[in-house]
């Protein structure tokens, strides 16, 4: 497979440095190649599969220029996104090398069915899968433009309901000579926060504090014994020393050349990413036995447009990634992570007195040994996306009609090599007195494990995308009166691993715009698209949508204003829609598996089939229509924004009918269209930019704001309207109310819990425990007692602040983050944090001030104990935390050299420091708010770089 991708790369080079040397062949027109670049993107907006003066355009979206993607160094293009186009949430990820993939959301949620990155991606004009963006680098990016309404949508048919984020690769431009650029940068990163647990001697205290509370004798005689740091039979080990570095690198390099005639113009871009994980001595015994977690990406793109004659255009763009990641066989960063916090520092040591590894039959997991020795787990992805494309001009039929059409193919594939070695591990022998049990002054040791080794290599991951589209576009005046628009036919096939038949749609897009004296604009948008999803003759639909424009600023009243130098008041209203590949064939009935029957004396097993899901010939797509209405205003040439607030109705959305079907009918009911959900909001984006002499600076911000309630959900009867999802948003924080914890007052001499004090139905609670609200009134705590809390762990919020300046060669760019009503639950999110001693699980600092008789006023956790608590681990308030945070998300100063000396032959040299994630503000002690601090932790990067052009 490697050798197919260097063919095909070295034929791209070929081709692209072939269009190079012809290109330059020719006189070329004089042109500054940034300020042409910039101007187009201020002028035209990227729909994805249209494009619109923006002016013209009627429809909320938001363009962010590719240059904003530098200021940030991470491993993953769509992390720089963060925060920075108002109406798309960002979810981080993971900080592990290579797998830090976020979630996407466009304008928060309004299905229970459509959850993140269900966001089309569209790359240069053709759709692709999220993962064609991770390993782009942000100095191939010209643009980013997130679609939010019907107007800019309804042209995606069935498949635009969730959202179109398009993505643009610089192109070439006609300049005198070619320009080249070179970028290189060296960040160093460090964890954001890690959780604290315990040291062996609190772990050794509290576990007989808690063996106290269950009525249990107590397991360590002499704690004072765990307080030594080189007692190996009596061990405190801080497992995240032990395992992980303070710090680790990533480094980043391209290099491109740009440029072109009226013949031919090219932009071909080269980039290397190497990013290195925090395990420490991860190869110390040998490479093939450990590694530490590494992303090593290669990214090629030649984007060729040629004007081979007066009326016709072809381009082409290619772009070839190879990324291979390795992390340690054995575990995955969420398991070592996990094993990090649980794992007590008393367990056992890293290695024995005899050199051998330690390891402990309770928890069978030795982190460093399992990092050291126990093999690499390697993976190789490599991605292809190529799109051909032309336009004719069809002025010979009439003026300002053109014939395009576009080839695009798209594809991934991930292969897997792993090593596995295991040798054994020894757990020192103890006794009763918690001290080494000896055989003839030798310490007696319990093997673990055994010798073994194995390898595989298999395919993994894979996905390809074909579209095939041709159409009309069509731009003419006359006089005052203004017409655009295009009609496309477009067909589309998908695969990927696990998927029987591949998804197809096709169908026809379309789009009208007139405006009057370029005052007055009135957009048509439609879209007649289908599913080979449906049953025939419900496979299509239509989504049409209309947009009206308003240019005041060209009004009379104010076209000599002095403040207003541009005034524009915009509104849509239309549908689209979306289909879910988890939900196809809803119109056919499918046998299913059964346990079977038994016959015969000797029981013999027959498996069989039984009748699935009745079949629902009406299942269709879901339904999105929206209302929105926006302003775009420029004062006095310095003040920019615009505002847009939205009004969504989903229908459509498809759930199982509550109603119970007898075991004895056989069926069960299929997936229906019933589901219904509102969701509204507003987003905001304000900027200010100013000039004096030699002095240039800006400020901006922008707020987005989304919220939802689900209308209609089929649901079982409940006792009380607060137990019903139907009128609270999707996902909904639920649970009981806190009252503080059970008192000795509470419970009588025989340890019962005295009248009118409510019971908990979970277990029977004793001093220390949780007590909660009786929402019923009926003295018993039970799942009827759990209330719609706070927010949703996806929030409503969220805000970007950005300011920067420009003065004699220096430049300074800063950029915030934050979130606000969101809410998250340790319990869902941090179990191992907040469970001391349950399952032989760890202590950590969250239980530093746990319910005693002494402290029971000021406790601020529960009771500790060594036994399952199912009242105490009950979805509650006193679990949930304000999830609000603001991130310095980056900060960057750079200085250009003057052109003195032998600079003078350089177009630019650039310096530059930046920070990535320096600063986080929160309200959640001792975790990291975004992520909570669990798996492998999110990073904070420091980084020093260079950019030249020749």
């Amino acid at each position: 497979m490697k050798k197919e991708y260097i063919t095909l790369f070295a034929w791209i080079f070929t081709f692209c440095s072939f269009s190079v040397a012809n290109a330059q062949t020719t006189n070329v027109t004089q042109a500054d190649s940034t300020k042409a670049s910039n101007s187009a993107t201020k002028a035209i907006v990227d729909g994805g599969i249209k494009a619109e003066k923006s002016w013209r355009n009627t429809g909320a979206v938001f363009t962010l220029p590719g240059e904003d993607l530098t200021h940030m160094t991470v491993g993953n293009l769509l992390n720089t996104l963060q925060g920075r186009i108002p109406g798309l949430t960002v979810v981080t990820g993971s900080g592990e090398p290579g797998y830090d993939n976020p979630t996407l959301y466009v304008r928060g949620q309004s299905s229970w069915n459509i959850a993140g990155n269900q966001v089309l991606i569209y790359l240069d004009g053709s759709q692709v899968d999220m993962g064609a963006l991770s390993g782009l680098s942000a100095y191939e990016i010209e643009s980013v433009t997130l679609l939010k309404d019907a107007a800019a949508l309804a042209v995606y048919g069935l498949q635009g309901g969730a959202g179109v984020l398009s993505i643009k690769t610089k192109r070439g431009t006609e300049i005198p000579k070619t320009q080249i650029t070179v970028n290189g940068r060296y960040g160093i990163l460090s964890a954001i926060d890690l959780p604290t647990v315990m040291d062996a001697y609190g772990y050794t205290t509290g576990y007989n504090q808690a063996l106290k509370n269950d009525g249990l004798p107590i397991k360590y005689p002499n704690p004072e014994l765990y307080k030594a740091a080189n007692d190996p039979y009596h061990p405190n080990v801080n497992w995240y020393d032990q395992l992980l570095k303070n710090t680790s690198t990533i480094q980043d390099y391209n290099f491109s050349f740009r440029g072109g005639n009226a013949t031919a113009k090219y932009f071909v871009l080269m980039n290397y990413t190497n990013f290195d994980g925090l395990y420490k001595n991860a190869d110390v015994i040998d490479k093939d036995f450990g590694t530490n977690a590494k992303y090593t990406k290669l990214n090629l793109r030649a984007n060729v447009e040629l004007q081979l004659n007066k009326n016709l255009s072809v381009m082409a763009n290619i772009s070839g990634i190879t990324e291979d990641r390795n992390t340690p066989s054995g575990f995955a960063a969420g398991d070592v992570f996990n094993a990090l916090m649980y794992l007590p520092a008393s367990a056992f040591p890293v290695k024995n007195p005899n050199g051998s590894w330690g390891n402990n039959s309770v928890y069978n997991f030795n982190p460093v040994e399992l990092l050291q020795q126990n093999g690499v787990y390697s993976s190789h992805t490599r991605t292809l996306q190529t799109t051909f494309s032309f336009t004719q001009k069809l002025d010979a039929i009439t003026k300002g009609l053109d014939l395009r059409g576009l080839v695009s193919f798209s594809n991934q594939y991930v292969g897997v090599y792993q090593k596995l070695f295991s040798v054994p591990s020894y757990e020192i022998v103890k006794d009763a007195n918690d001290q080494p049990v000896m055989s003839n002054g030798t310490v007696v040791y319990k093997t673990i494990g055994t010798i073994s080794q194995s390898s595989n290599d298999n395919g993994g991951p894979f996905w390809n995308r074909t579209t095939v589209q041709a159409g009309f576009d069509y731009d003419r005046s006359f006089g005052k009166h203004t017409f655009t628009g295009m009609i496309m036919a477009r067909r589309q096939g998908y695969s990927h691993n696990g998927l029987t038949y591949q998804v197809r749609t096709q169908g026809l897009s379309g789009d009208l715009t007139y405006d009057y004296d370029q005052k007055y604009i009135v957009d048509f948008s439609a879209a007649y698209n289908g599913s080979d999803d449906f049953e025939p003759g419900n496979r299509y639909g239509f989504f049409p949508a209309v947009g009206l424009g308003w240019i005041v600023s060209k009004e009379d009243f104010l076209k000599d204003n002095a403040a207003f130098s541009f005034l524009k008041l915009r509104a849509s209203y239309g549908s689209t829609g979306n289909i879910n590949e988890k939900y196809r064939f809803l119109y056919q009935q499918f046998a299913q598996s059964t346990p079977g029957w038994i016959t015969g004396t000797a029981n013999n097993n027959h498996t069989g089939l039984a009748e699935g899901p009745f079949t629902n010939a009406n299942a269709a797509w879901e339904k999105k229509t929206t209302l929105n209405i926006g302003v775009d205003w420029e004062l006095w040439k310095k003040f920019s924004g615009t505002i847009d607030v939205f009004t969504e109705k989903r229908t459509g959305i498809l759930e199982i009918p509550s109603a119970g079907v007898p075991d004895y009918t056989g069926f069960n009911l299929q997936y229906a269209n019933t589901g219904e959900v509102h969701n509204k909001g507003l987003e905001a984006s304000l900027k200010f930019d100013e000039k004096h002499r030699n002095f240039e600076y800006y400020v901006g911000g922008s707020v987005a704001f989304a919220r939802n309630k689900i209308v209609k959900r089929s649901e079982a009867p409940q006792p009380y309207n607060y137990l019903y999802t139907q009128g609270y948003p999707i996902d909904q924080m639920r649970g009981l109310v806190f009252k503080g914890f059970y008192q000795q007052s509470d419970f009588d001499a025989n340890g019962n819990l005295k009248k009118g004090v409510p019971a908990s139905s979970y277990t029977n609670v004793k001093p220390g425990d949780l007590k909660f609200a009786d929402q019923d009134g009926n003295g018993i705590i039970n799942d009827y007692d759990k209330v719609p809390l706070n927010y949703t762990k996806l929030p409503e919020i969220t805000i970007g602040f950005n300011l920067g300046f420009k003065f004699k060669g220096f430049d300074f760019d800063a950029y915030l983050q934050g979130v606000m009503h969101r809410t998250v639950s340790l319990l869902d999110d941090a179990p191992y944090y907040i469970k001391p001693f349950v399952n032989n699980n760890n202590i950590t600092a969250f239980s530093a001030n746990s319910w005693t008789p002494e402290n029971a006023t000021t406790a601020t956790s529960p009771r500790l104990s060594t036994l399952s608590n199912a009242n105490n681990t009950q979805a509650s308030d006193f679990w949930m935390r304000n999830g609000d945070f603001l991130k310095l998300r980056s900060i960057e100063l750079g200085y250009t050299l003057p052109q003195k000396g032998f600079l003078k032959k350089l177009d630019a040299v650039r310096i530059f420091v930046n920070g990535t994630n320096l600063f986080t503000w929160d309200k959640i002690a001792d975790l990291e708010a975004e992520g909570l601090s669990m798996g492998y932790p999110l990073m904070k990067t420091v980084s020093f770089g260079m950019k030249v052009k020749l």
